[in-house]
């Protein structure tokens, strides 16, 4: 069932979750699924990266030295793409950690646009992209998790 589905469509042309508070509990707990998927692939992602960058691997600390910048640089970036990583996993920091990823992510497409080729920044942009996706879908969930609790307070007065 697609989204649309499941979240939005109703006959008389109102939201499926305007009355139906089952129909809005599923679509919070996909659209959390999605958000899960999500943030647990580009938590290894940034996870790899970060290790790499900590562990002194030469070729993640080739963009650095190429742009000049301290070796200290790496390993603060590095400690960023950690803690970030494990950030995202978290409901109360997910929002704080794909922020603090997506400025790594800004500087990423810097060095790929100014120091190889254009073609070689879209892993950074898919990323960059992704974690857009993460910031949405928290902010999403979060608004159907508070309505449905407004729907079940009024259910429970009346």
């Amino acid at each position: 069932m697609a989204i649309n589905q499941l979240c939005l469509v109703k006959g008389n042309g109102k939201n499926a979750a305007d009355t139906d508070p089952q129909r809005l509990f599923v679509c919070a707990k996909t659209l959390n699924r999605a958000a899960v998927a999500v943030t647990l692939a580009m938590s290894i992602v940034f996870l790899c990266s970060g290790m790499g960058k900590l562990l002194s691997v030469p070729f993640f600390h080739v963009p650095f030295t190429l742009m000049n910048l301290p070796t200290g640089f790496g390993y603060f970036i590095g400690v960023i793409e950690v803690v970030g990583a494990i950030g995202i996993g978290w409901r109360e920091y997910r929002v704080w950690s794909a922020t603090a990823l997506l400025s790594v992510m800004m500087g990423a497409i810097y060095y790929h646009f100014n120091y190889e080729t254009t073609f070689s920044a879209l892993p950074a942009l898919s990323l960059s992209a992704l974690l857009f996706l993460t910031i949405k879908l928290d902010e999403s969930v979060d608004r159907l998790v508070r309505f449905q609790r407004q729907l079940m307070e009024m259910k429970a007065i009346f």
